[in-house]
């Protein structure tokens, strides 16, 4: 998540300059603003737009990254195990948003590190657990840590024979579309 508001940044900028040189363009062709030119380059502003409220977003999120000892610690544990699982997701709702530092699913369970505190704790699972079920992924059941000793301890709870399942990969498919 840390080169992602530099990437989005920059490709907001080519947009932006790409509208300016379309209007441009046209103002110079055609000597006036009334032209087709014109439309095509105000139209090109609603994607500029949009990429500039996700690099608000992603420069907002950028704090709450995974920190390099929790990434180490659970790259560790979960090495050479078929196990879907990934790091950085901010996730969106109505009422509030939500850094989760690690998601891992495996054996029927998705287990979510929100360090935030246990005050949101039951808002955030139900809302993947609202996610999941709108998706028709119901054999999954979401349990969120705030503390990584506990998240750690329950990673090591997957048995290296585990397989990963297309339930698994649904599941956390579903965590990274939802997020930013």
């Amino acid at each position: 998540m840390r080169k992602q508001p530099v990437r989005v940044g920059i490709f907001t900028v080519v947009l932006l300059f790409m509208c300016a040189a379309v209007f441009l363009t046209g103002y110079i062709l055609k000597g006036d603003v009334k032209n087709i030119f014109t439309v095509v380059a105000v139209l090109g502003t609603l994607p500029a737009a949009k990429m500039i409220v996700s690099f608000i977003m992603y420069l907002k999120a950028e704090k709450f990254t995974c920190k390099k000892d929790t990434y180490e610690r659970v790259e560790k544990v979960l090495s050479g195990k078929d196990v879907e699982y990934g790091y950085d997701f901010y996730l969106t709702s109505y009422k509030t948003n939500f850094a989760v530092s690690s998601c891992a699913v495996f054996d029927g369970s998705m287990i979510l590190l929100y360090p935030d505190g246990k005050e949101k704790n039951k808002e955030l699972r139900e809302h993947v657990e609202k996610y999941l079920n709108n998706n028709s992924i119901t054999q999954v059941n979401v349990y969120v840590l705030e503390s990584e000793d506990k998240y750690i301890e329950r990673l090591k709870s997957a048995d290296s024979s585990y397989h990963k399942t297309e339930t698994d990969t649904a599941a956390i498919t579903l965590i990274k579309n939802l997020s930013l």
